[in-house]
Order: structure tokens, then C-alpha cells, then sequence
């Protein structure tokens, strides 16, 4: 359906009008810019008032910041007081002040114009790439020590208690990137080497440049996200299978290359084989889903976030509320979530525009897809990846940047709304 969007005659705009000359960072400025001289004049015609918010995903997004901040505490004050004095708050205390920088970023994003994007794409992908290399300098690069024995360098230290992650930009940055490229030529993307390419290849570098940090698994997010917004925008099949080829046998080699992550999926492998041969992450996130049965064993009361479980308030924080709250908690959490893809899909169905559908897409997905893989690792779905659930677990720059998504998508909305149903 929305792969032949520009044939619909619900579309407004001119989506075959060619690409301007000029400079090449304002190439989106002048395309809107053409647009507004080839509108028809609408003096007469009343004007339009901005549509509702969708209070659907409103009120599932505050339903699911209340789960995490319940779900930080819990899991995480043993593990603060532990490294910071007897102080059983600092995790949760940096939680809460995320969330409300990321509430305060979500109402404002809602009222900006979401063409306000389009308009500053290539500005926005320039700063995501500049925030990607810059945690590599040595001055500015905030590492960790990794369980392993690596250091991880995925944050900016910005002087405050949340340090900043690019990655989390990045990601917003890109799928804003692809969705003004197709929007402004729909045929372009049918093209392999006038419109695949390009992509792939910007896509590539962030890639690279992610799995560098090492983050693997956020590097993994972000192509798989963008692919799918190429594929919604109208890439030919017979490219999405070269691409997946291409894309697998890359993996593959990333893989077999890394022996801590070879490890990890021979792990995943010998536990398909026999559930006995479960590695140590894995086996503890199942003892807890499993511990706390139908109705869990009530809040606070968990045993595998004591010491056992690893990381219980980032990545296996959806353990810790399986065995509090048991199978009714854990599966009315992956409702909301299932809830929150369907309305953002909805709002890509009826928005009125190319950009707006496939904003709201990739929005949705990289949501949607984050919270499925990281679902999928804590019940074994998936082999084992460090990768954080959206709005619950503990986090900074990704509860932000995750909000200020959802304020995007609110905007998106107001649009979709006006246009009806």
C-alpha cells in the first residue's frame, strides 16, 4: 500500500519533479521550496486546523515510563547502594531525571512541524556522524570496562550525570535521511545505483563506525530499520535479496571474527540442542521468568536480580519484572508494546504525505524492533545481545532520544488526524 504511495491520489505533492541544481545541502530546501511555488493558491479556501495528538500513544508511552521508573528501582537499589555508598537512589535519580528531559523534549517536538525535519536532513546526518567519531577522542569519549575484558566507547561525556550516547541520534538521524531522499523521488529508489547505493553506503559507514564502539547490536537496529523504510518506500525485491545476502555474509564475517560473539551464538546453538546447555546470562533470565510463575512474586521480591542475574536494570531489566509480576506482568507489557507499534502504524497509514508515512515507519520500527530483540534475548527467542528495552530500562541519552521519537510521531499524528480516519 505504501509502496505505491506516490500513485495514490490522496498524495499532494509533485513526487517526480526533478532535483534542483546547486549545493548539495540544499537540495531539500529548494525541493520544498519548488513545492510551495507549484501549490495552487488556497486564499480562498479556509484554513486548516492542526488535528488532535494521537492520545492512544500518549497514554501507552506514560503507561510505559511508569513501568520503568517501578521497574529501575526495583532492580537496580541493591545494586546502588552497593556502588555508591549505602545509596539506594543514584540509578533511579538519574532514571527520573531522563525521563523528565525526555518529556519535556517529547511535548516540545510535538508541536514542531514534522516537514521541519525534511527540511534540515542533511544537516541532521551531518551531526550524527560527527557525533559518532567524537567518541574516539580521547578528551571527550566517556569507555566502560566490559564484562569481557574490552572497553566499550559509546558515550560523549557532556560534564553531567547522563553522558551522551550518538548512536541513540544517529539512529533518529538516519531513518529522517532516507524518508526526505525517497519522499523527494519515489523513482529514484527503484534504481539501484541512483538510489540503493547512496544509502546503502551511508548506511554502511554509520555501520562501521557503531560496531567499532563495539555496539553490534545497535549497529544491527539501525540497518535493519533503514532497510525497512527502503523497502516500504518502493526498493524492488530482487534488491532487498541481494542486499540480505550481502548483509548476512557481513555478519557472518563479523562474527566468526570476534570470539566473544562466536561464543555467544554457539551457546545459542547448543541450547537449541539441549536447554541444559544454556550459558550463564541466559540461564539466570529463564530461572526468573520461570520463578515468578502466573502472578510473579510482587514487587521488590525478585532472587536472580541479587547478584545473579547481569545488568537486571538495563538488559535484563523485562526478567526482573517477569519474576516480580510473573507471566500476567510480562505478557501485559508486550501487549503495550504491541499496542504502540499498531498506533504508530496507524498513523502511518493515514498521515498525508511520502515523508510523513515513512517517518512514522521508521520511528515505529526502530521502537518496535528494539523492543522485540531485546523480548526475544531474555526469553531465548534470540542469542544473547546487550541491548536495552525502550522507556523501561535504565538509560539516558535512549530514554530521551526515544521520547523526543514519540513526540515526532505525535506530530506526524496531528496531520494524520486532520485528514481523517
Amino acid at each position: 500500500m505504501l509502496r505505491n504511495y506516490q500513485n495514490s491520489p490522496r498524495s499532494k505533492w509533485n513526487f517526480k519533479s526533478k532535483r534542483e541544481s546547486g549545493a548539495w545541502w540544499a537540495n531539500t530546501r529548494s525541493y520544498f521550496a519548488a513545492k510551495e511555488r507549484q501549490e495552487p493558491a488556497t486564499d480562498t479556501l479556509p484554513p486548516q486546523k492542526p488535528g488532535r495528538m494521537d492520545k492512544g500513544l500518549i497514554a501507552l508511552t506514560i503507561c510505559l515510563i511508569a513501568i520503568g521508573i517501578l521497574m529501575v528501582y526495583s532492580s537496580s537499589h541493591l545494586l546502588s547502594s552497593r556502588h555508591y555508598d549505602g545509596y539506594s537512589y543514584r540509578y533511579l535519580q538519574i532514571h527520573i531525571i531522563a525521563c523528565t528531559i525526555g518529556l519535556v523534549g517529547m511535548y516540545m517536538t510535538s508541536y514542531v512541524p514534522y516537514r521541519f525535519y525534511a527540511k534540515y536532513a542533511n544537516l541532521f546526518l551531518i551531526l550524527s556522524f560527527i557525533g559518532l567519531l567524537l567518541v574516539f577522542v580521547p578528551a571527550l569519549g566517556a569507555s566502560v570496562q566490559g564484562a569481557e575484558g574490552g572497553r566499550f566507547k559509546r558515550w560523549i561525556d557532556i560534564g553531567l550525570p547522563i553522558n551522551f550516547q550518538p548512536v541513540e541520534f544517529a539512529k533518529i538521524a538516519l531513518v529522517i535521511h532516507v524518508a526526505n531522499f525517497i519522499s523527494r523521488n519515489p523513482e529514484r529508489i527503484r534504481s539501484f545505483f541512483n538510489g540503493v547505493l547512496p544509502n546503502i553506503l551511508i548506511v554502511a559507514a554509520a555501520f562501521g563506525l557503531v560496531v567499532s564502539q563495539p555496539d553490534f547490536g545497535s549497529a544491527f537496529l539501525l540497518a535493519v530499520t533503514v532497510c525497512i523504510v527502503l523497502f516500504i518506500g518502493g526498493m524492488r525485491i530482487w534488491h532487498v535479496l541481494m542486499l540480505a545476502g550481502a548483509g548476512g555474509g557481513l555478519l557472518s564475517l563479523l562474527v566468526i571474527r570476534d570470539t566473544y560473539r562466536l561464543k555467544r551464538i554457539m551457546e545459542y546453538l547448543a541450547m537449541l540442542k539441549s536447554p541444559d546447555a544454556a550459558n550463564y546470562h541466559l540461564t539466570r533470565s529463564l530461572d526468573a521468568l520461570e520463578g515468578g510463575g502466573l502472578l510473579g512474586m510482587g514487587i521488590d521480591s525478585s532472587l536472580q536480580k541479587i547478584s545473579r542475574l547481569p545488568y537486571p536494570h538495563t538488559d535484563f531489566i523485562f526478567a526482573v519484572l517477569g519474576e516480580e509480576f510473573g507471566f500476567v506482568g510480562a505478557a501485559a507489557v508486550t501487549v503495550i508494546f504491541m499496542l504502540f507499534i499498531w498506533r504508530g502504524l496507524h498513523i502511518a497509514r493515514h498521515v498525508s504525505d511520502l515523508f510523513g508515512s515513512l517517518l512514522a515507519i521508521g520511528l515505529t520500527t526502530l521502537i518496535g524492533l528494539q523492543a522485540f530483540i531485546n523480548i526475544g534475548v531474555v526469553t531465548g527467542l534470540l542469542p544473547t545481545k546487550g541491548i536495552t528495552l525502550p522507556f523501561i530500562s535504565y538509560g539516558g541519552s535512549s530514554i530521551v532520544l526515544s521520547l523526543v521519537s514519540v513526540g515526532i510521531l505525535l506530530n506526524v499524528s496531528r496531520n494524520a488526524n486532520r485528514s481523517g480516519d
